[in-house]
């Protein structure tokens, strides 16, 4: 009986035990589940040389390595440009007394492939669309010159297959670039009108027939008013190329939206979709939206956590003025100190998703959020006392990437939140992750 007992308390002191060490807050319940891996060919590509809001971007460049120990070897240095969709190239534009020097790069080697000259001052080194856009498989660079001193805007067009200049067009009024479609023969551009409240048309310019045309690109719903306010905050881009998905922010005026622009159906030459997003009591808090496009192209995530809100708006190419906010979450993003340092943060591909499509990760001013796609609810709130700048997502999506300009780069399990590591290294003031590769 004395055996019994003695051995009956010894199971129960093991189950007890077994009970503490599962419950602990800080502990794993096993290894393989708290610790992220990193699967053993996997490559990322980091956007080296953080630029807060305000600042002009000097010295970046794109740093790949593999991300498996904590002080990485370089593989490989790029120079910041243009990429093409599948990231196989880097299109390169460097203006120097007067002339520019266009490069196509291999992106995985680093080689230059064609270089060639073309005369007038360009660059592809200015953030945002303004200046440089790029079609989607790379073949039709549009550059506006950088020289505004005059009353018109001169913009080249160059096919970078050919590695020649195809046409320079000169244009009267102010004028910036927004996109240009598939097939080279259509460019798209923002002619900005010079009022204090910084409207601007999107106008048609058709390369063939030499001629901008005078109605104004405009959503259906408000064609009596086609201008438009605020500046691009994030992309995305069909996978054939045939339509930009581009994030607006108005920050003075507190107005955020999705601009859907077809770039090659004929039918729909003067009209585009905005569909406007939930807004704070706060401008200064939309640069934290993001914008993350479904593998599919069928559903766009727009999500911002400090605002605590996320939005998926369905998308339907055939018929095109269907595209709505199918469902909208708002969660508690906690304390949002809008005085603090966090003013001028900006943030670089801020959000990634799940290779099976259910879950979110987007960075918030604190932490990562996790967010279901079925329902948008909340799932994680990751690293809560720490600010990123962007995040990626492993491709075995075990490990999430969280980038930060001071500190580096974060190892997350994807599914937990646990850290395992902080990456020191090639990326000395690192903004985001470009691509990743296996």
């Amino acid at each position: 009986m004395q055996k019994k007992s003695a051995l009956w308390l010894k199971l129960m002191l093991s189950v007890l035990l077994s009970l503490v060490t599962a419950c602990g807050s800080n502990t794993p319940i096993s290894k393989s589940t708290a610790v992220p891996t990193v699967p053993p060919g996997e490559n990322i590509y980091v956007l080296d040389g953080y630029t807060p809001l305000g600042s002009l971007g000097t010295g970046r460049q794109i740093v790949a390595f593999h991300p498996g120990s904590a002080n990485p070897a370089t593989l490989v240095s790029l120079p910041v440009g243009l990429t093409s969709l599948n990231h196989q190239r880097i299109y390169v534009a460097t203006p120097q007394n007067g002339q520019t020097s266009i490069a196509v790069i291999n992106s995985q080697t680093g080689a230059k492939i064609r270089t060639f000259v073309i005369p007038g001052a360009y660059s592809t080194a200015e953030q945002g669309y303004n200046f440089s856009v790029l079609s989607a498989n790379g073949q039709w660079l549009a550059l506006r010159q950088l020289d505004k001193s005059g009353p018109g805007t001169t913009i080249a067009l160059v096919n970078t297959q050919a590695g020649r200049l195809v046409k320079t067009i000169h244009l009267d009024g102010n004028f910036d670039l927004d996109a240009v479609n598939p097939d080279g023969s259509r460019i798209y551009l923002l002619q900005r009108l010079g009022d204090a409240s910084g409207h601007y048309y999107v106008r048609l310019y058709n390369v063939a027939e030499n001629e901008l045309y005078q109605t104004p690109i405009a959503d259906k719903g408000e064609i009596n008013d086609p201008r438009m306010t605020g500046y691009a905050l994030a992309r995305q881009m069909s996978s054939d190329g045939k339509f930009a998905y581009t994030l607006y922010i108005d920050t003075f005026h507190n107005i955020a939206f999705v601009h859907i622009l077809p770039l090659a159906n004929q039918d729909q030459l003067y009209f585009a979709r905005c569909i406007n997003l939930p807004l704070g009591k706060s401008g200064d808090l939309l640069r934290y939206y993001t914008l993350t496009l479904s593998s599919d192209g069928s559903t766009l995530y727009a999500a911002n956590g400090a605002l605590g809100v996320a939005s998926t708006i369905t998308l339907d190419n055939n018929v095109f003025f269907n595209d709505h906010i199918t469902t909208t979450n708002h969660f508690d993003p906690g304390k949002i100190d809008t005085n603090s340092g966090d003013k001028t943060r900006m943030l670089y591909n801020g959000a990634a998703l799940s290779s099976d499509q259910k879950t979110l990760y987007f960075a918030g001013m604190r932490g990562v959020w996790a967010v279901n796609t079925a329902d948008l609810t909340v799932q994680g709130h990751y690293m809560t006392q720490q600010a990123f700048t962007g995040i990626a997502l492993s491709n075995d999506n075990r490990t999430l990437y969280a980038v930060d300009p001071t500190n580096g780069i974060t190892l997350l399990n994807a599914a937990t939140g646990q850290s395992r590591q902080v990456i020191q290294g090639p990326a000395r003031n690192p903004w985001g992750i470009e691509w990743i590769t296996d």
